[in-house]
């Protein structure tokens, strides 16, 4: 076959191939398509043959056969067309054919064509023709075809074949800009339903489309495109994020409509600013950049002023690079705008979209700067919700958006906005960080006062709630920390504030907290090396300030708290408190329907203070000190020494003696060092309770018989209390001269009917207790006159020696070898008398052997 014989007669010499297209045989049919493919395109002797001469004679052939049932001849088929397309000259009567047979195998509602490799087929042929006449006006009457093509193709199931529209859709929006206007908002949908597609690259193919379409098409795309955008910064893919970011900044810069949108862009692109990844940051803070810059040159005349007075980076600003005028020009215009939809956002149950938000917010803040005062309501309310949110991440956000709150909004227009929720831990949290980023000198004028007054009231300080408190310890931390010395004006309330919380923590960190801030506190005032001396200063406060009446105290009681904790941290302050101390004690310990828990708790807390008496009193006067003590004894022990009825009243009972053990103690064991001119003092002097006789003897006539009816009290601990208090009465008196013999004979009788004692530990301390009151017998003591007495003690004794328990036994045979100075002879007398009848003759031949020697 010759290249005239194509050229002159193309049918002809096709015919036997044309004719094969008629076959039944699809492989018959597949060879006639192959064929006129090598012929028309391969053959040599054809090359330069006019296409357009061929092209009207067989077109009608190969069309058809792109419906042929076979998929391999409709390949060829379609090879053949793109052939054509490749060579044949730009002419638009060519595509009147073609498209609208593409359009019925690919651009129907239903989906004709079924094999997706040649659904994708047929759209690389629609992208080969938009490139080959792009250049031209000749596609402007084919949009309709191109609209149904590309709206179809973007929604095919097959991920390559959606590839491909988008990049066809980007394509079209370029070559038929202008027709392409009319028809835009047909392929917002079917290209919005690739974003949620599970291929990354599909969803970037889709994002990069939907920014065509935005640019080239109508106001209406815009509204329907930039939510879904939005959602597509959470996408957890980069590249697709990178994309939405890459495309927003596009329309930022080119899209004619932008200034009627920038409330709805900025948003997506600052929210970029924030992303994980480093590279979309970059990328985002670039854009902005060029953004702002643009803007500036937009809008040069309006600008003016604030060019020419542009002034450096403020000297209290942020530790961020300042953005440039037109990015913060912006902002300062559309704030209004975009914070109430943020507020509205941090609601949602999203946990990721509220962090957006809060992110979002710094950076509204940041480049708003004072323009965001006007807004300051929203934005204060916007703050107080994030810091409660139940993300962390959300809320370290909501800390950094309040101190840039605070860098740029002044006190003035902050305080009344928050003044009223300060009841709540999440509004105390904004106060805290908006306090790190104000400034001095405006805060102390009048907010410092102000909250400090607000804070200080017991409603709030004595609130027992972890979240609170810890925000509560965090503001008055930031304020010493942003006023330094100007705190002085406020160091009562921050004392008590911090004192409150120290005496009644949720936990031991929020103790540990307000200690550390009762220590900042001691450093501004400058009073002294330990918190001693800041207490002496302002505990007065505290104890003036518990007026609750104790009746209805439980151990959770704020006021209750207070005083445990003054009685037990205040130390040598306590000294010159004590005229305020005594009361609340009897209030508390000496009417008898005070909670006993309660009860319990404060006479622990009194029997501390009493063993430390050498820190606690070494300042105290000793008039006042002995004035305290009288009060404690005759009103406060000695009340709850008397027997009534009932478990409580023997706990309480256990707990007075033992706190009567704690006065009576004469050089308490367990004493703490004595801190000697650490507050530029030199109290060292050593502290006695009953310095003297005269200090002592009055109560005398009180406590022995109290003590005489508490050694058979029903508890085991109280007994054992007792006759520890009558050990420490009797030493106590002996050295102060006023131990009598009527005293003695009243208390040794019932100290030895406790040898007795069902607790082995009451029996000891029995034992211990003898010889501690014989050994303490005044110096008088007539062993004639009182031979009756001495003789009971011995007889008593000895029968134990033969007591059960050998540690018992050996315990007594101690205490008689230390007894036998009382009446040596009258013992050995009952020895003899009485060897034969004991079992433990080793003891007594040892305790006569000891008897001898000193009669001799």
């Amino acid at each position: 076959m010759t290249q005239s014989n194509l050229q002159d007669n193309p049918k002809g010499a096709l015919e036997q191939y044309l004719t094969a297209l008629q076959s039944e045989s699809k492989i018959v049919r597949r060879s006639g398509l192959v064929k006129i493919n090598e012929e028309i395109f391969e053959n040599p002797l054809n090359e330069d043959c006019d296409l357009t001469v061929v092209f009207p004679q067989i077109y009608a052939y190969i069309l058809k056969s792109f419906s042929d049932v076979s998929e391999a001849c409709r390949d060829s088929a379609i090879l053949i067309i793109s052939n054509f397309i490749e060579r044949l000259p730009l002419n638009d009567y060519y595509l009147t054919y073609i498209l609208p047979v593409v359009v019925r195998r690919i651009g129907c509602p239903e989906l004709v064509e079924e094999s997706e490799e040649i659904r994708l087929v047929l759209i690389e042929l629609a992208h080969k023709i938009l490139k080959k006449y792009k250049g031209t006006h000749l596609l402007s009457p084919f949009i309709n075809e191109f609209t149904s093509i590309l709206t179809k193709t973007s929604t095919d199931p097959y991920s390559k074949v959606k590839l491909e529209a988008c990049d066809c859709i980007i394509l079209l929006t370029k070559v038929m800009q202008r027709d392409f206007h009319f028809q835009s908002e047909s392929y917002v949908k079917p290209v919005l339903s690739n974003f949620n597609h599970q291929h990354f690259r599909v969803r970037v193919a889709a994002v990069r489309a939907i920014g065509a379409i935005v640019l080239a098409g109508s106001v209406k795309c815009f509204e329907l495109s930039i939510t879904p955008m939005a959602e597509k910064l959470f996408d957890e893919n980069t590249q697709v994020r990178l994309q939405v970011t890459m495309e927003i900044s596009n329309w930022m810069l080119t899209y004619k409509d932008r200034y009627s949108f920038w409330h709805r862009m900025i948003p997506l692109l600052l929210t970029s600013l924030s992303d994980v990844m480093a590279d979309i940051r970059e990328t985002a803070s670039k854009h902005w950049e060029a953004i702002g810059l643009q803007y500036m040159e937009e809008n040069e005349e309006d600008l003016k002023k604030k060019t020419d007075f542009l002034k450096d980076t403020p000297t209290h600003y942020p530790d961020v690079k300042r953005p440039n005028l037109g990015c913060r020009v912006l902002v300062q215009s559309n704030i209004g705008k975009i914070v109430p939809a943020i507020g509205r956002e941090m609601d949602g149950w999203q946990a990721d979209a509220r962090l957006r938000c809060a992110q979002l917010l710094c950076w509204l803040l940041l480049c708003a700067e004072e323009g965001s005062t006007q807004h300051a309501n929203t934005i204060v309310r916007t703050l107080h919700r994030g810091a409660s949110d139940d993300d962390s991440r959300v809320v370290l956000e909501i800390k950094r958006a309040s101190e840039l709150f605070g860098y740029f909004i002044t006190p003035d227009t902050w305080w009344p906005l928050v003044e009223a929720e300060v009841d709540s831990w999440s509004a105390l949290l904004v106060i805290t960080h908006i306090l790190r980023g104000s400034r001095a000198e405006l805060v102390k004028e009048k907010v410092l006062q102000e909250l400090c007054k607000e804070l200080a009231d017991p409603d709030r300080c004595q609130v027992r709630k972890p979240k609170y408190q810890t925000n509560l310890l965090h503001v008055t931390e930031s304020l010493m920390d942003l006023c330094g010395d100007n705190c002085l004006i406020v160091a009562d309330q921050l004392f008590v504030i911090n004192f409150t919380v120290y005496a009644m923590p949720y936990d031991d960190k929020m103790q540990i907290m307000a200690l550390s801030n009762l220590d900042k506190l001691r450093c501004i005032e400058k009073c002294g090396r330990t918190l001693t001396s800041l207490y002496d200063k302002h505990i007065c406060r505290i104890l003036a300030d518990i007026n609750s009446d104790a009746i209805t105290w439980s151990l959770l009681t704020p006021d209750r708290c207070l005083l445990e904790c003054v009685l037990l941290n205040s130390g040598s302050a306590m000294g010159s408190q004590l005229h305020l101390i005594a009361p609340l004690l009897k209030e508390c310990l000496a009417p008898p329907k005070v909670d006993p828990e309660v009860k319990l708790k404060v006479f622990t807390a009194l029997s501390t203070v009493l063993l430390k008496r050498q820190t606690n009193f070494r300042k105290c006067e000793p008039d006042k000190l002995e004035s305290f003590l009288k009060i404690v004894i005759d009103e406060v022990i000695m009340p709850n020494l008397v027997w009534s009825p009932g478990r409580t009243s023997e706990a309480i009972r256990t707990a007075a003696v033992a706190c009567l053990c704690s006065a009576l103690q004469d050089n308490p064991g367990e004493q703490v060092p004595v801190e000697k001119g650490g507050d530029g003092d030199n109290y060292d002097k050593e502290v006695n309770l009953f310095p003297t006789r005269e200090s002592l003897e009055p109560f005398l006539d009180q406590m022995v018989p109290l003590l005489v009816s508490l050694a058979d009290d029903n508890s085991t601990l109280t007994r054992q209390h007792t006759l520890r208090a009558i050990c420490c009465l009797a030493t106590l008196a002996r050295q102060r001269d006023c131990f009598t013999v009527e005293i003695l004979h009243k208390l040794y009788f019932v100290v030895l009917k406790r040898l007795d004692d069902s607790s082995d530990k009451v029996r000891s301390f029995a034992v211990h207790t003898l010889v501690t009151l014989f050994k303490c017998r005044p110096n008088a003591y007539d062993t004639t006159v009182f031979g009756a007495h001495i003789d009971a003690l011995y007889s008593a004794m000895l029968v134990h020696l033969d007591d059960a328990d050998e540690a018992f036994r050996k315990e007594m045979l101690d205490a008689l070898l230390s007894l036998t100075d009382v009446d040596p002879r009258l013992l050995i007398k009952k020895v003899k008398a009485n060897i034969h009848l004991y079992r433990n003759k080793g003891a007594y031949e040892r305790l006569s052997k000891h008897i001898e020697k000193i009669i001799t």
